[in-house]
């Protein structure tokens, strides 16, 4: 079961961390498209909020407390914030990395759970909703880029 709470902590708290990124994307955009990109950046910042709600609920109500350690994803959420310090200046590039980084930790999480034998309909759907919601988000960050 440690390895469960670990992944979960980690799944947690990447998202959460994700969320922070885009925020501070939208309060630092600026150029000539910034409306718009302040307004795409709020959107995908609340999304993974929401979701990062979501899940937390959801680990809480399947594998307990401590799947939602506020120690450990503090310690996670710095690792991910410097994963993408060099990106700052670059805060498209940054979201979209982030979000593509989470989707690839979105389907080791949804694999291991499975030969675990931990997943549950209700995992399963979150995972999926969770994915689906930051494939939706990396769509609207390349259009940015185009």
């Amino acid at each position: 079961m440690e390895k469960v709470w670990k992944l979960s902590n980690l799944y947690l708290g990447t998202l959460r961390e994700l969320a922070l990124i885009h925020q501070h994307s939208h309060w630092t955009t600026k150029g000539s498209t910034f409306y718009g990109d302040h307004l795409v950046f709020e959107r995908v910042y609340k999304s993974a909020a929401e979701d990062a709600d979501l899940v937390a609920e959801k680990l809480i109500g399947v594998f307990g407390g401590k799947s939602v350690s506020f120690d450990l994803q503090h310690g996670i959420m710095h690792k991910v914030s410097k994963r993408y310090s060099g990106l700052r200046e670059q805060p498209v590039e940054m979201s979209l990395k982030a979000e593509k980084d989470f989707i690839t930790l979105s389907d080791y999480f949804y694999d291991f759970l499975e030969k675990e034998n931990k997943m549950t309909l209700g995992l399963d759907d979150m995972i999926m909703s969770v994915a689906s919601n930051r494939e939706a988000s990396c769509y609207l960050l390349q259009q940015m880029l185009k």
